[in-house]
């Protein structure tokens, strides 16, 4: 069973710098991959609004690492234009040697919409990233491209170099609504909601996936991951308070395990990441190997 971890990219959380160390330490101790959080603004309070831009910091750490997959948890694709998206996307996977996975989702924190980009409708946001996922995976998969949409267009649009994963980088979606899960089972390559989601809503859920995947004749074809945290130990008070603390680690894996998940993804308590990332892949890992 493969293990990945998952840091927020709020100074709140910690900043870009302790980030790096945390990320290259994962690599060293054979994590699969590290996963952060894509947000400008998010709602919890203003020390949330420090943040650093996770594009640009994922192809610093395409050099600063060398095995270990670099993920977005996940990137709302209406924020940016998809066009620009795919472009940096692609490069980031070249700078990394295909170690890219895109994280997918229709963003929900109004905020940082109105402050960069433009808000809409949950119905409208979820159009955008339909069609903002067909415009890349165009972008990505032919030698020009025409595209001519509701929301989207471009015209003789000419994307070089291409990913190195072929046909593109993979697509993991970050969701629990009942369309964008019929959506992950048509287009996604992997499934990874946040660490809100109990085990009994990731079962529910990941049959659905798993149903409506059989109907698109891709059975097999998505990774059942999941967020799990806050990984920690007793005496550290939690960062946000909605978030369950995990104590009993692999009790608390072994219980996503039975809901279906086959990638853990760790989000550890910041204020002592690295050491319990350390004792995790020492204590609980060999006994899912």
């Amino acid at each position: 069973m493969k293990f990945g971890v998952m840091i927020s990219n709020s100074y709140a959380f910690m900043d870009m710098w302790e980030a790096v160390k945390a990320a290259c330490r994962a690599d060293e101790l054979g994590y699969d991959s590290v996963f952060f959080s894509d947000h400008y603004m998010t709602p919890y309070s203003t020390a949330w609004y420090e943040t650093y831009e996770v594009l640009p910091f994922l192809g610093f750490l395409a050099a600063r690492t060398s095995k270990i997959k670099l993920g977005t948890c996940v990137t709302p694709i209406p924020f940016r234009p998809p066009g620009v998206l795919a472009k940096i996307v692609s490069t980031i996977d070249n700078l990394s040697n295909g170690r890219l996975i895109l994280g997918v989702g229709a963003g929900w924190v109004q905020g940082e919409f109105k402050a960069y980009s433009e808000w809409g409708d949950s119905a409208t946001r979820v159009k955008k990233t339909i069609e903002g996922l067909k415009l890349m995976i165009k972008l990505w998969t032919e030698d020009v491209v025409d595209f001519e949409g509701e929301f989207y267009r471009a015209e003789g649009a000419v994307l070089k170099p291409k990913p190195v994963q072929k046909p593109y980088p993979p697509l993991w979606f970050g969701t629990t609504g009942n369309f964008m899960l019929r959506m992950t089972a048509k287009y996604g390559d992997g499934w990874i909601p946040w660490v809100r989601v109990t085990p009994e809503q990731y079962r529910i859920c990941a049959e659905k996936i798993k149903e409506h995947a059989e109907r698109y004749g891709r059975e097999g074809k998505i990774t059942f991951a999941c967020v799990i945290g806050q990984v920690t130990v007793e005496g550290l008070k939690p960062v946000l308070d909605d978030v369950p603390a995990v104590t009993r680690w692999a009790e608390r894996v072994e219980t996503y395990i039975e809901a279906g998940c086959e990638y853990p993804i760790l989000w550890f308590h910041p204020k002592r990441y690295i050491e319990l990332m350390e004792r995790f892949s020492e204590e609980v890992i060999p006994s899912f190997q």
